[in-house]
């Protein structure tokens, strides 16, 4: 990766701090009633950026006003929702190229009823498989005393119902990209080329299809992960999951707000970085972040 890479993705970095806080600069306008002004807008940026730069002493306010230092309390929730988020994304996407590498395998016309049925799936909302998932839990419990895993909303940290359950319609759409992919990359010359040499059908996908492939699914994989981001908000928030989402929505001052948005784009921000870089390295392609 050349320099001109590299500045061309800071520049592009710096563009989304700046439209982030040109956003919760918004937000403030509607914090304690309606006050549409300009000057309070442009007092807001004012403020959050100053904020911003002296993050170390930024400071929360609860509900009955009293106030309190932002550090450390901020990083338990926001590594919690960023260690969920990360692995239910490598997650999805590990278990779409082993599922697609199994249905390829079959014979077509169970590929095609697999591909049917994924359909299927991935019109359920996310929100009824963790509804389902929660309640065989309690089920279970009920009949036998055993407990699988902690139940979402409980005290206790849980990590594997939230991951499995956000991994499941990502894991269903890279499948289906992945799946189509290959079946397009199976109807190339140099396939057959490689087949004639006798090669097998695993270093066939794993060594060549995947790597021909891996530059449409860096595209793909920039709307999975808005989708993944949405559904994470919408179960911290309805399964009383303490994480970044909670934490914004109990301290909701437009420079917590901007901060914990802008630590959250971080990681993904980074994630993209090592997919390009990995991507440019395995096939020379070069990608726009």
């Amino acid at each position: 990766m050349n320099l001109k890479s590299i500045g061309s993705m800071v520049l592009k970095f710096v563009f989304v701090l700046l439209g982030i806080i040109l956003l919760t600069g918004l937000i403030g306008l509607f914090n304690e009633g309606v006050d549409l002004s300009l000057k309070q807008y442009m007092l807001n940026i004012v403020e959050i950026s100053i904020s911003l730069v002296h993050s170390e002493s930024m400071t929360i306010t609860n509900e009955s006003n009293n106030t309190y230092p932002m550090f450390p309390s901020f990083w338990e929730p926001y590594f919690y929702s960023v260690s969920i988020f990360l692995s239910a994304f490598l997650l999805a996407v590990l278990m779409g190229i082993f599922l697609a590498y199994l249905t390829h395998l079959l014979p077509s016309r169970w590929s095609k009823f697999i591909l049917r049925a994924t359909n299927l799936l991935e019109s359920t909302p996310d929100i009824f498989i963790l509804i389902v998932i929660q309640y065989s839990v309690i089920l279970i419990l009920k009949e036998t005393g055993v407990l699988l895993f902690p139940i979402v909303g409980s005290q206790e940290k849980v990590y594997l119902v939230p991951i499995v359950t956000l991994s499941i319609l990502p894991t269903i759409m890279w499948f289906r990209v992945i799946y189509l992919l290959v079946c397009d990359e199976y109807g190339k010359p140099y396939v057959d080329l490689i087949k004639s040499r006798g090669m097998s059908k695993h270093s066939i996908f794993f060594i060549h299809v995947l790597r021909n492939i891996a530059f449409s699914l860096l595209n793909h994989s920039k709307s999975i992960i808005l989708f993944l981001l949405s559904s994470l908000i919408v179960f911290e928030r309805l399964f009383n999951i303490y994480g970044i989402t909670h934490f914004i929505l109990s301290f909701s001052q437009m420079d917590v707000i901007c901060f914990s948005l802008i630590m959250f784009y971080l990681p993904v921000f980074m994630l993209l970085i090592l997919i390009r870089i990995f991507v440019d390295r395995k096939t020379g392609q070069k990608v726009v972040i």
